[in-house]
């Protein structure tokens, strides 16, 4: 498949069948950590969620978030609610970077971790596969990585966080 062709047919998916195989999520994750980085760190952090219950609770989670920016009609709580529905029927990946202060040299980090997303995306086009990138902020993002258990370098001030779901 030519590299054209890859870009022209990725696409966004909210709705999902089923969640990728582990040898699909194997290449895919190979593909990314190709990507380019801010002097070849490689400073992404990955955690692969294929638990429902936790998946359910980032549903939640998101559902409320954009809930503050979401009209409550009957057409807004749709789409709330297929936002909440968009983390069944796959496997979900949360991509994090340092969180480093602004005069630190790791601030060039997140550029790598979205790179790292975008080799993902692509990657999973190839496998039959779409995606849906998400994020948190404020109190829902510190909720997310209560919930994960994720270290405070990879979540502190300033937020610098990519939520990414592979399906």
């Amino acid at each position: 498949m030519e590299l054209s062709d890859v870009i022209e047919k990725r696409r966004t998916i909210r709705k999902f069948a089923a969640p990728p195989t582990e040898q699909q999520l194997k290449r895919m994750l190979e593909s990314a950590a190709k990507a380019p980085s801010a002097g070849n760190r490689q400073a992404w952090f990955v955690i692969i969620i294929q638990d429902h219950e936790t998946q359910e609770r980032l549903g939640e989670i998101k559902k409320s978030l954009n809930a503050s920016f979401t009209p409550d009609t009957e057409r807004g709580r749709a789409v709330l609610q297929t936002q909440k529905d968009v983390f069944n029927n796959c496997t979900t990946l949360m991509v994090y970077t340092y969180a480093p202060e602004p005069d630190d040299p790791h601030r060039y980090n997140m550029g790598s971790a979205w790179l790292f997303v975008e080799n993902l995306c692509l990657a999973a086009v190839p496998e039959g596969l779409g995606t849906k990138i998400f994020a948190y902020w404020d109190d829902a993002e510190e909720e997310v990585n209560q919930l994960l258990g994720v270290p405070k370098k990879y979540g502190s001030s300033p937020k610098e966080l990519i939520k990414s779901s592979i399906k």
